[in-house]
């Protein structure tokens, strides 16, 4: 039987405080979660309560939550959100805290964490391999070729109107949508035909598809009220997915050395900034990185972007023979490019050459006599 949690009153004052600091609905909920973790843990009935201790012992109870946290073997960074969200509150509420001193007490963030290690291309065409449904196709596809993040794909969620066609079999993907960190991500062509067959299928089951209609869509179940897929049910899929392909994952501590989704924003990462060819600032565009001031003043076009991401396809793409035809296919191309431009080389060579004689004080004859050249 699932354990009941209790829940606390969310229309006091001193939590709609503490919401009106809060700006992503993605940082909402996760916050939210915390800080009633945080009541839960000082045994208290209302965030009222919280309000009404004094500093000392706020920087008591806020001390002791982090140590239960260590011994839990929690890192760095898990911690640290924890803390951010009962500094968020207790600031909000013009409430004092200790906070040089509780920061000293996380863990050290150099240790060395799990998730480091991305997918290979040969991993994932094998839970590709073993993947039955076209949704689920159609959403490693989008994750391998966008590299977006967990959280990304539903805040706000994605939805047709997001999508649209560009050259080369490719589509666009608006991600962040009206937010200051929106940022355009691409599908290859492979992805594109995978995403294109999940919205035949969902068609061909009589659903009438427009442009607020979401992009990945939760399977018909009594009991969930989303219509979107939440990054948690991709998780979990993508979770049953590798264990049946068979995908070996280290645990390094409570993580795992190939993190389930950031393994391929990890591959995506790695596949950009090794081809040199791709300008480095769009790379990091593409990954949805600020990239200091560079990120600040550099707002690259659409089109601007996809051209540095068109580079990236032959790489990108999983099925081998798919990636061999595309590595031929721009051989050819390169190769009809430079014999068109052979004969005009060797015009241009022609003509320079012209130029260097008459600068030197010699003419030219169009017809040899005997001497050819005279000064």
């Amino acid at each position: 039987m699932r354990k009941h949690i209790q829940k606390f009153d969310k229309n006091c004052e001193s939590f709609r405080n503490y919401d009106d600091g809060i700006n992503t609905e993605q940082t909402r909920r996760n916050y939210h979660y915390y800080l009633d973790e945080l009541v839960r843990f000082g045994s208290f009935s209302s965030y009222d309560e919280l309000v009404k201790l004094t500093d000392d012992q706020i920087h008591s109870l806020l001390k002791n939550w982090i140590r239960y946290g260590k011994e839990k073997g929690l890192k760095f960074k898990s911690l640290k959100t924890k803390l951010n969200s009962a500094e968020l509150f207790f600031e909000m509420n013009k409430r004092v805290m200790y906070k040089k001193l509780l920061h000293k007490m996380l863990p050290d963030v150099g240790d060395v964490v799990g998730g480091d290690v991305p997918f290979t291309t040969e991993e994932i065409q094998s839970i590709l391999e073993v993947a039955t449904k076209p949704r689920d196709k159609a959403i490693i596809h989008f994750i391998a070729s966008t590299g977006i993040r967990p959280y990304a794909i539903q805040d706000p969620v994605i939805r047709l109107k997001h999508i649209s066609k560009m050259q080369n079999g490719c589509m666009a993907v608006k991600v962040y949508d009206q937010s200051k960190e929106g940022y355009w991500a691409f599908l290859t062509p492979e992805a594109t035909r995978f995403l294109n067959r999940y919205l035949n299928y969902r068609k061909r089951n009589g659903e009438i598809l427009t442009d607020e209609s979401v992009l990945f869509k939760t399977y018909k179940n009594p009991q969930t009220k989303k219509e979107h897929l939440s990054h948690e049910s991709i998780r979990q899929m993508l979770d049953e997915l590798f264990k049946k392909a068979g995908i070996e994952r280290t645990k390094i501590r409570n993580r795992y050395d190939k993190a389930i989704i950031y393994g391929f924003r990890k591959r995506f990462n790695g596949i950009l900034k090794m081809n040199n060819n791709i300008n480095s600032n769009i790379a990091e565009k593409l990954m949805a990185h600020q990239n200091g001031l560079d990120g600040s003043y550099f707002k690259p076009t659409r089109d601007e972007c996809f051209k540095e991401f068109v580079k990236a396809i032959p790489e990108l793409t999983i099925d081998p023979i798919q990636r061999k035809n595309i590595i031929i296919n721009n051989l050819q191309d390169e190769k009809s490019v430079l014999e068109r431009k052979i004969p005009i080389l060797v015009e241009e060579a022609a003509q320079r050459i012209k130029e260097e004689i008459k600068r030197g004080g010699w003419v030219y004859l169009s017809q040899p006599i005997e001497a050819g050249y005279r000064q």
